[in-house]
């Protein structure tokens, strides 16, 4: 087992294990070198293992574990319920010290219908808040990401993740936080009274210094309960598929027509668009039989012969269309006439499959889709896509991480890439959204995965109509050191070429984490600064997004 931290003795180790099995239990507090090293798992090249897992139920029993941690001086790294999968799950920046998994804490505190907003605990997930609003108020919809239903909606908002309805800005979705400081206090933000507060979920900005934006993304607090706007559900929605069949020149007119319809408002969702490798990987496993021997990754006519096989074009991406039925008639024509000029585009309509009515729609849609050449392979995640974009969570896309590590993908229900060695890491620059900028980038970045023999993985994250994340993907056998030395060169060389080009990534990996703030010197000492006045022990995740007194003092 690693250290609990530097100069803890191991008598003082089983002192603070004895004190946190009294404040949460025996039974959710993880010690043995198997339990931590299971909780520890991750899908990046490195991970680091920490001496304990605690899993504390109440705010009272993180600001306790919190004071024990500024008496001990050891440091803690709060998760909720560590699904971030590709950014390092649960894993600390650090090895040693207290792992504090939130998953306990998953009460639904309030569902506010007339005002569109729940007020939830870090242990809530997309699962859970969408069964629960179907049943008990199916005039609300909540935003999913594209990973799996058991995420957390607060953890994945405060790491700043994005889905695809119109409610995509996860972090921005959130309105006044309760949160424990490093000292252990009860912080709300808003700056209402701490009693009745009827505009705290309502209200982002209370009054004076805005400070929810100090919790996202940082070490200066545990945020254990927050509010978050949910979407009305609308009186019509669609749904369609478009493929890019353009040449490769026209790609550019393409992205800046695309970037016009979302300001004009005829899309309201943030797609992502695909380029034909990630298609691919969601819907296939990795064709070995198109590898030569001593190959690393694929031919361009490997690709092309994949491509064909199941119908797959350059770039496609899937659109949810809302509003009233006159609005989403009109959009749909617009829509329809702006993008037909640079591909096919098929609507499928918006119904769920489990109404007769919708069946029979996504039957149609299917047929219409496989007159234009496309498998049923290919077509299977339909579905999937009409839900998503109606902020139902799905476990079908994150299987894609499995298309190279194993012979099949798990089945539904059963996805956990960490546990089941899956090696792959994600790294998402934020681009402006504009064909000059994203264009060149994604020409700088392509031959950089064919310098370290790996395919050319990249999805196009719509984020607001002035910028993208490009998303780009990287699947490596974490069995092979050469094959994970490759992985981790890749990373760097993007990480890098992202900043010098200023398009700084919108969220870190662990891998990167203390690296984040290295490009803007200035704001690093400012944020340090404020972590001195509020955790002057750097017990919480030091380390975390470049904010550490170690080397500060």
């Amino acid at each position: 087992m690693n250290t609990l931290a530097p100069g803890i003795s191991e008598t003082k180790t089983k002192v603070l294990r004895t004190q946190l099995e009294s404040i949460v239990g025996a039974e959710h507090v993880l010690h043995s070198a198997a339990d931590v090293e299971v909780v520890s798992r991750t899908n990046i090249p490195r991970r680091n293992i920490p001496s304990f897992a605690v899993y504390p139920e109440t705010a009272e029993e993180i600001a306790e574990i919190t004071k024990l941690a500024n008496e001990h001086s050891v440091p803690i790294w709060p998760v909720s319920q560590g699904k971030n999968w590709g950014y390092g799950s649960k894993s600390a920046c650090y090895p040693g010290g207290i792992t504090l998994v939130l998953s306990r804490m998953n009460k639904i505190v309030e569902v506010n219908e007339e005002l569109c907003y729940a007020v939830i605990e870090p242990g809530v997930s997309y699962g859970q808040l969408n069964d629960y609003l179907k049943e008990h108020h199916p005039s609300l919809w909540a935003d999913s990401s594209g990973s799996t239903a058991d995420a957390s909606v607060i953890g994945n908002a405060l790491d700043r993740g994005r889905g695809v309805t119109p409610y995509a800005d996860h972090f921005g979705a959130l309105c006044g936080m309760e949160v424990v400081l490093p000292n252990g206090e009860l912080l709300r933000t808003g700056t209402g009274p701490d009693g009745d507060y009827p505009a705290w979920n309502v209200y982002k900005w209370g009054t004076g210094p805005y400070v929810d934006g100090l919790f996202s993304q940082s070490n200066f607090g545990t945020v254990v309960k927050s509010g978050i706007w949910l979407m009305p559900a609308p009186e019509k929605y669609d749904f369609f598929v478009f493929e890019y069949t353009a040449d490769e020149s026209r790609f550019g007119e393409f992205l800046d027509t695309f970037r016009k319809l979302i300001f004009q408002g005829v899309i309201r969702s943030y797609p992502h668009l695909a380029n034909d490798f990630a298609m691919l990987c969601i819907v296939d496993q990795y064709p070995n039989d198109l590898l030569p021997e001593g190959r690393r990754h694929l031919s361009h006519e490997a690709m092309q012969t994949w491509k064909k096989r199941l119908g797959v074009s350059d770039w496609t991406f899937g659109c949810g269309m809302y509003g009233t039925k006159g609005e989403v008639k009109l959009h749909r024509k617009i829509a329809k006439k702006e993008l037909s000029r640079f591909g096919e585009v098929v609507f499928v309509g918006g119904c769920e499959k489990d109404t007769l009515k919708g069946r029979m729609m996504l039957k149609a849609a299917r047929a219409a889709l496989r007159m234009k050449g496309k498998t049923v392979k290919l077509l299977e995640g339909l579905p999937y896509a009409i839900r998503l974009f109606q902020g139902i969570p799905t476990d079908y896309f994150v299987r894609q991480v499995y298309f190279k590590s194993h012979a099949e993908k798990p089945s539904m229900g059963d996805v956990e890439p960490a546990r089941d060695g899956c090696g792959f890491v994600w790294i998402g620059p934020v681009v402006p959204f504009t064909a000059s900028h994203l264009t060149k980038f994604l020409d700088e970045v392509k031959p950089l995965y064919e310098t370290f023999e790996f395919d050319f993985f990249v999805e196009l994250i719509i984020e607001s109509p002035r910028s993208v994340i490009a998303l780009f993907g990287l699947f490596y056998d974490k069995q092979n050191e050469d094959e994970s030395a490759r992985a981790e060169g890749l990373y760097e060389a993007i990480r890098v070429l992202s900043h010098e080009r200023g398009y700084p990534p919108y969220r870190a990996s662990v891998a990167s984490s203390t690296k984040a703030l290295d490009c803007n010197p200035v704001l690093k000492d400012t944020l340090h600064g404020i972590k001195q006045a509020l955790d002057p022990n750097n017990i919480l995740a030091p380390g975390r997004y470049g904010v550490d007194l170690t080397n500060q003092k």
